[in-house]
């Protein structure tokens, strides 16, 4: 019980610390290039809710590239307003009072994700509270906020599920995965970990909650299908996605295909893609690269960016024996970020909870050791 409040009370702390960044971020940022895109969907969302006009949801989805779970959450904050929208004016636009709202509602959605880490450790949700490229994304007007308090929310809840064998947290792992997929589909990455450490706690680790209850030889095609549980979990995770995606529904095969095939366009034929240029380890130069080095130093009180992935190097082995999950995410994120031809930096936020989880467990080992040497006696020299 002790612990417990000593988490909560951390939690609360980290969530504080989160959001007084992410509001002195989102106050000080300047326009970001997409801002002004999202901005203006979520302008869309936002007519439609005040003239109570539902059916609308059906048939829109400005940027139909992405899911609209997000733009429409961005659309109630813009809704309150009554400001009229699209904006002519790039620069206006963040600066009004919708651009202020809607900025808003990604910090509270930031600092929600840091105060979540913290309960599984308070050092890993200080890290990812006060890490620079994850406060710009999640103080902007983007779509990161939501999917990764989601996508970490998916793995919280499997791992209750596991400890407890309670069938809520199974439930609340497959929803909050939809919700993942349908705030921006990147993130929804983490059901890959998800089932690779569900299907290495299955059939290879027996130490593991939810072994087998026969130790007898299992044959290699039971080995690689997946029980019931994990299909009957995925098919929920898909059955949340749609129902959180109302523009799919008069078209959901094809309106899913076109936006998913425009991904897959836009990564090899975008012309701004292309001048880029950037190299395949692009991803590694933008997890060394702090959000501080370009922005005015009023907007960031400090930095340890470099510091935080360094120490992730050195957690990774002690975050693989609590909980692997977080280094199945790790290794999927990088992977598919290395893979993919688009190379942009805010999606590197799809790696930000794992890595300060892994940071945490670095520090948690390194104060340890300090700790002992202070407290062992002291030999006598003579």
């Amino acid at each position: 019980m002790a612990k417990r409040r000593v988490l909560a009370l951390a939690a609360i702390l980290v969530f504080a610390l989160a959001f007084l960044l992410r509001e002195r971020a989102a106050t000080f940022l300047p326009r970001d290039a997409d801002e002004v895109a999202y901005l203006n969907a979520a302008g869309a969302f936002a007519l439609l809710i005040r003239q109570g006009h539902w059916g609308g949801f059906l048939q829109t989805n400005p940027n139909p590239e992405h899911p609209p779970l997000n733009k429409i959450l961005l659309g109630l904050a813009v809704a309150r307003t009554n400001e009229q929208l699209p904006f002519s004016n790039t620069e206006e636009a963040v600066s009004s009072p919708s651009g202020a709202a809607a900025r808003r509602i990604s910090v509270w959605l930031g600092a929600l994700t840091a105060g979540f880490l913290a309960l599984v450790n308070p050092l890993g949700g200080f890290f990812y509270a006060v890490h620079t490229m994850t406060i710009k994304y999640t103080a902007e007007i983007m779509l990161e906020g939501l999917p990764s308090l989601t996508s970490l929310s998916a793995v919280l809840a499997y791992l209750q599920f596991q400890r407890s064998n309670k069938n809520g947290w199974w439930l609340a792992s497959a929803l909050f995965l939809g919700l993942t997929a349908a705030g921006k589909y990147l993130y929804a990455l983490v059901g890959f970990a998800i089932l690779l450490d569900w299907y290495f706690r299955r059939w290879y680790w027996p130490s593991a909650s939810l072994q087998r209850a026969s130790t007898l030889p299992v044959s290699l095609l039971r080995r690689i299908a997946p029980p019931r549980e994990m299909l009957l979990w995925g098919v929920l995770a898909l059955f949340s996605f749609l129902i959180a995606n109302p523009y799919l529904w008069p078209n959901p095969l094809g309106r899913l295909t076109d936006s998913l095939f425009f991904h897959s366009t836009y990564s090899t034929g975008a012309p701004e893609v292309l001048q880029a240029a950037f190299p395949v380890y692009q991803p590694f130069l933008w997890l060394v690269t702090s959000a501080a080095d370009w922005h005015p130093q009023d907007v960031f009180l400090f930095s340890i960016d470099l510091f935080i992935i360094g120490l992730a190097v050195f957690g990774l082995t002690r975050l693989w024996k609590k909980a692997p999950v977080f280094v199945f995410w790790l290794a999927v994120g990088i992977l598919f970020l290395l893979a993919w031809p688009t190379k942009w930096p805010q999606y590197i936020l799809v790696l930000a909870a794992p890595l300060s989880l892994a940071a945490g467990e670095a520090l948690l080992i390194l104060l340890q050791a300090i700790w002992n040497d202070l407290a062992s006696p002291k030999k006598e020299t003579a």
